[in-house]
């Protein structure tokens, strides 16, 4: 009776064991799905992570095309005025030559004529240049406001 006991006992011995392997086995298996759900939860959130870096990117780069553009525009409109008024100025500059050659042979009243047109002209002219300063005035504001409220300020 005894042996039998022995092998019985050896018996739920080896049970217990295949038992305790296989739990632990399925215990592996269990842990190793999970494991896997987190690596492809982890995957995919990095995924998506990066596709709103990428658009984010994509977006910073697309205004920063858009104002590079619109300053290049700008730039050559800002050329374009500039040599129209170069030669506004060399013309001015010719017709005053020919004023001052023309003075010593003229008569008074001419003369007289020409100084009033000349004070309009001088009148007309400081009028553009204080609306050119104000202009500037309020672009310098400007940007001293979007440089106060720019988020992290270079000064």
């Amino acid at each position: 009776m005894i042996q039998g006991l022995y092998t019985y006992a050896a018996t739920a011995l080896v049970a217990a064991a295949l038992a305790g392997a296989g739990a632990w086995r399925v215990q592996e298996w269990r842990c190793d799905a999970q494991i896997e759900g987190v690596k492809a939860h982890h995957a995919a959130e990095s995924a998506k992570a990066q596709a709103d870096v990428r658009a984010q990117e994509l977006a910073f780069n697309q205004r920063l095309q858009d104002a590079q553009n619109a300053a290049t525009k700008r730039e050559t409109k800002l050329r374009a005025d500039a040599a129209a008024a170069r030669r506004t100025a060399d013309g001015l500059r010719g017709t005053l030559y020919e004023f001052r050659a023309s003075l010593p042979n003229a008569a008074p009243a001419t003369v007289i004529a020409r100084a009033d047109s000349v004070a309009d002209i001088l009148g007309t002219c400081a009028d553009e240049y204080r609306s050119v300063a104000e202009a500037a005035d309020r672009h310098a504001a400007d940007a001293v406001m979007l440089l106060d409220a720019w988020p992290s300020k270079p000064r």
